[in-house]
């Protein structure tokens, strides 16, 4: 079976194709350096916002161990179901560089002293009052974590198709483009040899 021959047109359509990865190639490449750039300054907030919790953390327990040195585990489990404070949490969604992620508004409601705080450890007024106060960090620090979770699988996705483009398709494409040349050239030699050979038996 005869090889086909190679024409000027596949090989100017194979340059556009190459012409459009070089150009996704760049783009994808400013994505991914786009999204360590936001993944990074996510991860500086975690590490802020930690460093804020940690210590309210801290104090909130150790407020509940002073309250049980006052009134037993199970008085203090009852004051807390009396308790008629409510949290909300309305989901939204923003994108950053063409990710998606949530973004939670906290709503709290209620009074968390509705027990009655007179006669009651001030240790557990304060110890309710402190997890009130750090519950919207504490779902704040869960969404900017699942962001970066989020934009570390995207960074990830996104790299591997830069790195396909780079060393795999592009490079085929180049080499596949200089055989087609090759082979045009060599057919122009032909073509030219041929014709040199009619003219001289034609006299011309």
């Amino acid at each position: 079976m005869p090889a086909v021959k190679p024409t000027r047109q596949e090989a100017l359509k194979l340059k556009k194709k190459i012409k459009t990865a070089s150009r996704g190639h760049s783009l994808l490449t400013d994505k991914r350096d786009g999204l360590i750039q936001e993944f990074l300054a996510i991860i500086q907030e975690v590490i802020k916002l930690r460093g804020e919790l940690t210590p309210k953390i801290v104090e909130a327990i150790q407020l509940f161990e002073f309250a049980q040195t006052k009134i037993s585990t199970e008085a203090i489990q009852e004051l807390i179901h009396l308790s008629q404070a409510k949290t909300y949490l309305e989901l939204q969604k923003k994108s950053i560089m063409g990710v998606t992620i949530p973004h939670i508004i906290t709503h709290l409601q209620g009074d968390p002293f509705q027990y009655g705080t007179l006669g009651t450890p001030k240790d557990l007024d304060h110890a309710l009052l402190t997890l009130q106060n750090i519950l919207p960090l504490l779902v704040k620090l869960a969404e900017i974590e699942f962001t970066a979770r989020l934009l570390a699988e995207e960074i990830e996705a996104t790299r591997r198709r830069v790195n396909a483009l780079e060393y795999v398709i592009i490079p085929e494409m180049k080499t596949n483009l200089k055989s087609i040349q090759n082979a045009l050239d060599e057919l122009t030699r032909q073509e030219k040899v041929t014709i040199m050979k009619v003219k001289e038996i034609l006299g011309l």
